[in-house]
């Protein structure tokens, strides 16, 4: 079911500048996200989308660069799960292949349109190495918003196939990310497609990054936000057409609702950490991300629902 939203107007400006202004960091500080609508430019967007079918095509089922395809260790758990795998030898790429779609090697273009998410890519292509390093644009936002110093912490490229593409819940991203505070993230999100509530746009709950960590329970779906602590009512669907942009904050509640549509919504994710932000040990990040109970609010991978024997 695709969560209702409001009519409130999102943070959308036309372009992304060469240099934020004060007035749109404060407007980011107060909402959590920003969006632009122009970024980047036509040659760009198509050398990163065929870049997502290059990279099908060059490491599905290709057991000199491949690991032996698996599925996800939580496959029989969750529905975010349940698809294939496959695995670098040489680095830490991979990529997870819808759920609802069974790949074979006589379909690689088939395949390139039905993957879920693809992670650690940046060194594989030199686009995506422009895009989260070296773009001028972006790297001013980010100094904006993180300050100088500021790097990339990881990449995603999240993909929904046409008609089973899978939701994504209701979370914070980090719920996921152990790191020694909680304003030193945050999220870039690129379209490659035109991505609209019909395929599944990215959601947002504006200013909802200022109430802190909320907590996160595993489903039969994924890690998400419980019930209580979010209310879709107060969501704004960011639209976006191919190269739009946005940033938002590593606390900004926010979900994309399933593709049931005919429209491929492809996307690139990454995030940054500031010079101050560092990877923390286990039970640093578990206190940091918790509530007025002092318990951990984020995605606890011991408590991944059990499958049940047969």
């Amino acid at each position: 079911m695709v969560c209702p939203v409001n009519t409130k107007a999102p943070n959308l400006y036309p372009t992304l500048p060469a240099q934020p202004d004060a007035e749109m960091i404060e407007r980011y500080r107060e909402d959590g996200y920003l969006a632009f609508e122009q970024v980047l430019t036509p040659a760009e967007i198509k050398e990163a989308s065929e870049g997502i079918n290059l990279l099908v095509r060059k490491f599905a089922f290709n057991d000199e660069l491949t690991e032996p395809v698996t599925r996800s260790q939580h496959a029989e758990n969750l529905k975010n799960g349940r698809g294939m795998l496959f695995k670098s030898r040489k680095s830490d790429f991979h990529f997870q292949v819808e759920g609802g779609y069974e790949a074979t090697p006589d379909k690689l273009d088939e395949l390139a349109d039905n993957i879920r998410k693809f992670q650690s890519y940046t060194t594989e292509l030199a686009i995506y190495d422009y895009l989260a390093n070296k773009h001028p644009r972006l790297q001013a936002l980010l100094r904006g918003v993180l300050g100088e110093g500021c790097k990339l912490y990881s990449s995603m490229a999240l993909c929904k196939p046409a008609a089973i593409g899978s939701e994504k819940p209701w979370h914070q991203d980090l719920a996921y990310f152990e790191v020694n505070r909680l304003d030193g993230i945050c999220g870039v999100w690129i379209a490659l497609d035109r991505a609209i509530v019909a395929n599944g746009c990215m959601h947002v709950i504006p200013g909802g990054h200022r109430a802190g960590p909320r907590r996160h329970v595993w489903t039969k779906v994924d890690c998400e936000i419980t019930t209580e602590e979010v209310n879709p009512a107060d969501a704004v669907a960011i639209e976006l057409p191919p190269g739009g942009l946005m940033i938002f904050d590593g606390l900004l509640p926010h979900e994309t609702p399933p593709n049931t549509s005919d429209l491929r919504r492809r996307a690139l994710q990454f995030h940054y950490q500031s010079a101050a932000t560092k990877v923390a040990p286990r039970e640093e990040y578990r206190k940091l991300f918790a509530g007025p109970d002092e318990l951990f609010r984020g995605c606890d991978y011991s408590a991944i629902p059990k499958a049940k024997a047969s």
